[in-house]
């Protein structure tokens, strides 16, 4: 009995050994890995499940939530380096159309971990009837034709479409356009036109499924006799300002379509038409104007059409060594004195050249900002003062050796 005694005498200071070493072993380990709580800001898709194929979702109020985990450090680094081991999803298999709102179901592939939180805490979705209907497609020419020039009949590469979508929509087409500006064309149309199911107010419905989505449309078009297509130059005069450059140039329309008053005189039509003189000199910004042609005697404009000319002017961009620039001190504390181990710098600039052309070693400031600087040697990186934001600049050296000392 004596030795019975004994060991339940023991079992309090087992068991309380027993409780000491796993605390000693769970703080050791906490204090490796320590348990944090974060949450995780890149978006989790969220994946819906058991998806009839004769129902569509036309509506969602999130594709996406955001999670807040409680978990040891090591594991909040496996969730960031693959965002894949989070997963939310929704599972819709026995659900029939309508409005619902619905709680996403969070997973986490990887443990121990604990979901604390999430957003959105419910999704709503629009179930609804997916609907298939044939269309005629129907060809929608806009904008006229130049003078001169006659469209006959069009072709096209499908006559009917397949389009598919939500009852809702798909209640509102009322007709599927092939739509071709008609007064761009200079001559045969032979183009993809992609296809647009409108409503009756020929407003284009969204969220539909095309198929197929782009036809070929072919049109020929004539010229009429005695008319005569002829591209448009641009004549410039002058140059910009000093420091600035002509970067690109466009007219519209690029051709125009004219006729002689003399029948006689068609064979004769030029190939090419120039604008009035465009005068440049001294500009300094982009500009457009409506510019005059400058048409052959007997010549003239099918039609009451504007030349719209648009010029691109932009600084010239150069480079630019300075030499010598003086470093400047800024802001060194009271009773204490720099000693600089060189007192000139060099300055590599690369912009607009009007504005580099009037700097120079005079009045560029290169300085070293001293403030709340203590005594000792210190490597410090010099800044300058630039006139404009587009002026790039390397400072050689980069780094100037500073001894801060008392006076």
């Amino acid at each position: 009995m004596k030795w019975y005694k004994k060991i339940l005498s023991l079992i309090p200071i087992i068991l309380t050994s027993l409780l000491l070493s796993f605390f000693v072993w769970f703080s050791a380990v906490n204090s490796k890995d320590p348990t944090e709580e974060i949450t995780h800001t890149r978006p989790i898709p969220i994946e819906i499940l058991g998806q009839n194929p004769q129902f569509t979702i036309s509506e969602q109020s999130a594709g996406n939530v955001t999670v807040t985990i409680k978990a040891p450090r090591s594991v909040h680094n496996a969730l960031s380096n693959d965002i894949n081991l989070i997963r939310a999803t929704i599972n819709i298999s026995a659900l029939q159309e309508g409005q619902l709102e619905l709680v996403p179901d969070i997973s986490i592939d990887v443990k121990p971990a604990k979901l604390v939180d999430y957003s959105p805490k419910t999704v709503r979705l629009s179930l609804e009837k997916l609907v298939t209907q044939t269309f005629a497609i129907k060809l929608n020419q806009t904008g006229n034709l130049s003078m001169g020039m006659e469209a006959r009949k069009a072709r096209l590469e499908y006559s009917e479409v397949q389009v598919t979508g939500p009852e809702s929509k798909m209640a509102k087409v009322s007709e599927v356009l092939a739509t071709i500006d008609m007064s761009t064309v200079t001559g045969n149309v032979n183009k993809q036109v992609a296809l647009q199911a409108v409503d009756s107010q020929g407003t284009v419905i969204e969220g539909l499924t095309l198929s197929p989505s782009r036809i070929n449309v072919t049109i020929p078009i004539l010229q009429k006799g005695g008319y005569k297509n002829a591209f448009l130059a641009l004549i410039p005069i002058g140059s910009p300002a000093f420091g600035y450059q002509i970067t690109h140039t466009e007219i519209t329309p690029q051709v125009v379509t004219i006729y002689a008053e003399n029948p006689n005189q068609t064979d004769s039509l030029p190939d090419l038409i120039q604008t009035e003189p465009i005068n440049l000199n001294g500009r300094n910004e982009s500009f457009e104007q409506e510019v005059s042609l400058n048409l052959p005697p007997g010549v003239k404009l099918a039609g009451d059409i504007k030349v719209i000319v648009k010029i691109t002017i932009e600084p010239t961009i150069t480079t630019k060594s300075i030499r010598g620039v003086p470093i400047t001190l800024l802001n060194t504390p009271m009773g204490l004195e720099a000693v600089l181990n060189i007192s000139t710098v060099d300055v590599y600039l690369t912009g607009p050249m009007n504005l580099l052309n009037e700097l120079t070693a005079q009045n560029l400031t290169v300085a070293l900002d001293l403030t709340d600087i203590r005594p000792g040697t210190h490597d410090l990186h010099a800044t300058i003062v630039l006139p404009d934001d587009s002026i790039n600049y390397q400072i050689v050296p980069d780094s100037i050796e500073v001894l801060i000392r008392p006076k």
